[in-house]
């Protein structure tokens, strides 16, 4: 028996022996129909997990045995099998495959081939993405895709952006697009933890940018019908990166320091040329000397504060991400994890997030396929507030006083001595934390029972947890203050769709789509505070000695849809398509519980005909149209219900009670929207040049309008579907391979938006103009029916009068006056531009990579209300700074002055709210720019040939931005308010940052 073992084991050691005896290093160059090198082709040993890429020149080297079968893939090229011999070098030229070079892009509930889609579309490829290094996923579609508009809020970390697909398309209601995500459609309610501004917290800040592989913008009725009720504002679906089957597993490394800083801020006085102006000025007005000590602003050289700059920082930030790609021959994986510390150029805004991903799909068997895709993030936000707040750090660094000390003698903070705090102490002494914990992630099944059909199952899950803790030290707040608001929100759903594709000969294809989409929603929310704290250092709520529940409050919400989707084509010559959705939601009122909403679209590929083909100039040329109808449902959770508020507001004599609060409506529905569309594509010049264009006309009514109840109701209005809104526009998109050469390329991407917008009815009992016009009156602005729905309607500010030193204003009726009432207001500009969009360069040389990527806005104006304090003298008691060109007020006749004669009656009435706020915002912009250089193979192989590529590159973003000369230190490119009637309004926003990234990518 043991000389029986003895004999296995030696045969077992044997057979070992052979094996590593047989392997071998099997090299070659891998080279394209053309004989070109193609670098990044997958080669695999087939049966296992071995394998690895082709590098820069095409050239490759991996270990396998004489036997073995190595497997060449490559998109767009056809698998190349080869079988090792005896010689150690396997040379491979691969053809291209038609088919392959049909990519698929992600659409609603699918994938359709991108030269047979006559949807609407904007695509951005991972190819646009993969080396644009943003905070946030929706900064990578910016300038990025015709009709998509993008502002930040502002340069506080995690404020939310203001998107806007196709312009604004509501009144009441929310404009945002809906975002999907891997299938799942992701909750952005988040405006509940607002902190100044009206923006709340961007809901893509959770997503890891380099976890994404490509984002499809739908954008008229044949691409968002599908979506039925959610589709009138767009739809963003964002695709996660997927492995890649019959590929070597790479291992990537990404790590970059990023600098920031603020892009611009006005220049305000100093201390003594405060106290110098304030004297001046009071002189002249007293006819006697005034001294600043005179004015209790302290003798010049007696110090102050630099507040402005004081609030400013340079944030430095850490980045960390590291992504795992491969598959077998049947299975696929990504597996990503990623942390980001960063630090804003804002005092006490920093930003820690970690995030793991994992997608995986595998084929089980020849009829079913499984897999799922799931995000995990975890994110801690120190907060401070945006704008229009006194704990805003940028409006309080405004308002403040220059002369006001921030410390004493010894480095103690001193108190402001008015309203406006001491920014300085509520950062350093104060607490406010943003803890969020997200997970968005489904898990799927596809069952094939015979050819032609698919059968997709899909659970998906996005579930968030928010808890912004606050304390305040009685230094700020007597007594001290805690705060604890906790919002948690979950939706659970399922898509079931069954997709047939009959083979019906060569030249008919055919594809339907059948199915079902249920939605729960349960938002809750709990704000509870607690004062009187006997010592700062009692942090927990539960030490104050006076507790208090400001509410609890609970939103559940339900959607239950189905669909269909038919897509026949002839030879891909003549395609027609339609789709169809009933949708049930909770939010709608019980008379209109269920809406239809379809679409119709034809495309006709006008290069698959001899009459174009002759030509020898297309490449390829389509034609396509489409019409149908979408919905609005952001009304709110329980906007047709009737509601009533419950405890300490209702309590009558310590008895418990309820006073009504909202009227109900069962007749309320979604806010409907017809979109027609029409388009051309072409590609000519062997593939050089593609010129898109599209027209397109959206109708949409039923807005949301407050109509006015009679007294005896107890009720002051009820919102009713009564109004509509029309935006028309074009869109074009350029995209063009300047130099193609062995060593050289440059790429040039262009795209350009026109959008038109026109209120075409309001509620019949609303407010009339002296026209008799419809409106919506606002303090900025003003909506008009038969005009467009953003109107800044303002005084008109005309300017300092040279001889007499008064400034001067026009009335309504265009003549001058020295003292305008709101009666003078008219239309002086509108926030909607002209024309939008980006340009995009990208660049390489050997080894070396530049892209650049400028986004633009013109033909449009803004409002910056925070100049009625920073200009001027007397805003709020004459307490607060002003912008340095304030100290050119007007002296002598002859004068070109800013501000009028301080000794005029128009003085104090300068920096009323009138069109002198008013800026033009129209702006060129260097978004991004990054300059990369990936090690030669020569190199990589004298590194031990551990690494199979190492990328360094360098980043700038927002570098410069070509703007007026009266945007000097003013941002162009933010906004305090995502309601679509306050569109292009700011108040002392923080600008966006200024940013300087230094990294590497590391590949294994």
């Amino acid at each position: 028996m043991k000389n029986r073992t003895k004999w296995l084991y030696m045969l077992f050691l044997m057979g070992i022996f052979s094996a590593f005896a047989q392997q071998k290093n099997v090299s070659g160059v891998v080279t394209d129909f053309e004989g070109l090198p193609l670098p990044g082709v997958n080669i695999l040993v087939k049966g296992t997990i071995t394998g690895t890429q082709s590098d820069f020149d095409g050239n490759y080297i991996i270990q396998a045995n004489e036997g073995d079968v190595l497997v060449f893939s490559y998109i767009g090229q056809k698998t190349v099998e080869r079988t090792v011999g005896a010689s150690n070098t396997i040379n491979v030229q691969m053809d291209q495959d038609t088919q392959a070079l049909e990519e698929v892009v992600v659409i609603g509930y699918g994938n359709q081939e991108e030269r047979k889609i006559i949807q609407n579309v904007g695509i951005v490829k991972e190819e646009a993405i993969e080396n644009l290094q943003v905070v946030s996923a929706d900064q990578l579609l910016q300038g990025q895709s015709a009709g998509t508009q993008i502002v930040n809020a502002s340069g506080v970390l995690g404020s939310a952006a203001v998107i806007r697909v196709r312009g604004v398309n509501s009144i009441n209601s929310g404009s945002q697009p809906l975002i999907v995500i891997d299938g799942v459609p992701i909750t952005d309610s988040q405006n509940t933890l607002n902190r100044g501004g009206n923006t709340g917290i961007n809901p893509l800040s959770y997503v890891n940018p380099n976890d994404i592989a490509s984002l499809t913008v739908l954008k008229d009725a044949g691409a968002t019908s599908i979506y039925g009720s959610r589709g009138a504002n767009g739809v963003i679906l964002i695709t996660t990166k997927k492995g890649r089957r019959n590929s070597a597993t790479t291992v990537t490394l990404d790590v970059n320091t990023q600098y920031s800083e603020s892009t611009d801020v006005p220049d305000i006085l100093t201390a003594d040329e405060f106290r110098q102006f304030k004297s001046e000025v009071a002189t002249l007005q007293n006819g006697t000397p005034t001294s600043p000590e005179d004015l209790g602003l302290g003798a010049i050289g007696s110090g102050g504060t630099d507040w402005l700059g004081g609030v400013q920082r340079t944030g430095i930030s850490q980045n960390y991400n590291l992504g795992v790609r491969g598959g077998s021959e049947k299975t696929s994986f990504f597996f990503g994890l990623d942390y980001q510390n960063t630090e804003g150029f804002i005092i006490g805004n920093d930003q820690q997030r970690a995030g793991a991903r994992i997608n995986i799909d595998t084929d089980v068997n020849s009829w079913l396929k499984a897999g799922m895709n799931l995000g995990i993030t975890n994110n801690r936000l120190a907060r401070v507030f945006v704008e229009n707040e006194i704990d805003a750090p940028f409006t309080t660094a405004f308002l403040q006083s220059p002369v006001v000390r921030a410390f004493d003698d010894e480095g103690n903070f001193l108190q402001s001595g008015s309203f406006i705090p001491n920014i300085f102490a509520r950062v350093a002494l104060d607490t406010r934390e943003l803890k969020t914990f997200r997970v968005i992630g489904n898990a799927f099944t596809e069952v094939t029972p015979f050819e032609g059909v698919t059968w997709r199952s899909e659970f998906g899950v996005d579930w968030l947890s928010t808890e912004e803790t606050t304390r305040e030290a009685a230094f700020n707040t007597p007594g001290g203050l805690a705060q604890v608001v906790s919002v948690r929100e979950e939706r659970w759903l399922t898509n079931q769709t069954l997709n047939y594709s009959p083979s019906i000969g060569e030249d008919h294809n055919l594809n339907l789509l059948l199915g079902l989409n249920y939605e729960e929603t349960l938002r809750t929310r709990l704000n509870v505070s607690s004062t009187g704290f006997l010592t700062d250092g009692l942090r927990n709520l539960g030490s104050g000695s006076t507790p208090t529940v400001l509410n609890g409050d609970r939103f559940p919400t339900r959607l239950f849809g189905l669909f269909s989707r038919a897509t026949y084509d002839y030879k891909g010559k003549y395609i027609v398509e339609g789709s169809i959705r009933r949708d049930g939601s909770s939010r709608f009122g019980a008379n209109n519980r269920f809406g239809y909403f379809w679409s119709a679209a034809a495309g006709w590929t006008l290069s698959e005909e001899d009459f174009i083909k002759d030509l020898n100039f297309f490449d390829f040329l389509s034609l396509r149209a489409s019409i149908g109808t979408v919905g609005n449902d952001r009304l709110g959770t329980f906007p047709s219900l009737g509601l009533f508020n419950a405890g300490a507001i209702a309590d009558n004599n310590a008895e418990s009670g309820v006073i009504p609060n909202q009227p109900e409506n069962s007749d309320l529905k979604w806010e409907e929207s017809e979109t027609l569309d029409v388009g051309l594509k072409s590609t000519f010049l062997n593939g050089r040049i593609t010129f898109n264009a599209s027209y397109f006309k959206k109708t949409t009514r039923d807005l949301l309008l407050n109509q006015v109840l009679p007294p005896l109701t107890g009720f002051v209005s009820i919102s009713r579907n009564v109004g509509e809104m029309e935006n028309t526009g074009w869109e074009f998109e350029l995209n063009t391979v300047n130099v193609q050469s062995e060593n050289f390329q440059w790429r040039t991407s262009f795209n350009l938006t026109t959008i038109d917008n026109t209120v075409l009815r309001l509620n019949e009992d609303a407010t009339t103009d002296a026209q008799g016009r419809r409106i919506i009156d606002g303090a900025i602005q003003r909506a008009i029916e038969g005009e467009s729905l953003n109107n800044f309607f303002l005084i008109r500010y005309v300017g300092v009068n040279s001889q007499t030193g008064d400034a001067e204003w026009l009335d309504v009726n265009g003549n001058i006056t020295n003292n305008p009432g709101s009666g003078d207001r008219v239309v002086t500009g509108s926030p909607l531009p002209d024309f939008s969009g980006g340009i995009t360069n990208t660049i390489t040389y050997k080894n070396f990579d530049l892209s650049f990527l400028m986004n633009y806005s013109y033909g449009n104006d803004i409002v910056i209300d925070g100049l009625r304090f920073a200009d001027g003298n007397d805003a709020i008691g004459g307490i607060v700074n002003i912008r340095r060109q304030n100290l050119n007020y007007w002296r002598q006749p002859g004068d070109n002055a800013f501000l009028p004669s301080p000794t005029s009656s128009t003085f104090n009435l300068f920096n009323q709210r009138s069109d002198q706020q008013q800026l033009d915002g129209s702006y060129l912009r260097l978004k991004n720019i990054t300059l990369g250089y990936s090690l030669p193979q020569s190199t990589l192989d004298r590194l031990g040939g551990v690494f199979s590529g190492i990328r360094l590159y360098a980043t700038a973003t927002n570098l410069f931005t070509i703007k007026g000369d009266e945007l000097d230190g003013i941002d162009p490119e933010v906004t305090d308010d995502i309601d679509p009637l306050f569109q292009g309004e700011s108040f002392f926003t923080a600008p966006q940052a200024k940013s300087y990234s230094f990294g590497a990518r590391i590949q294994f």
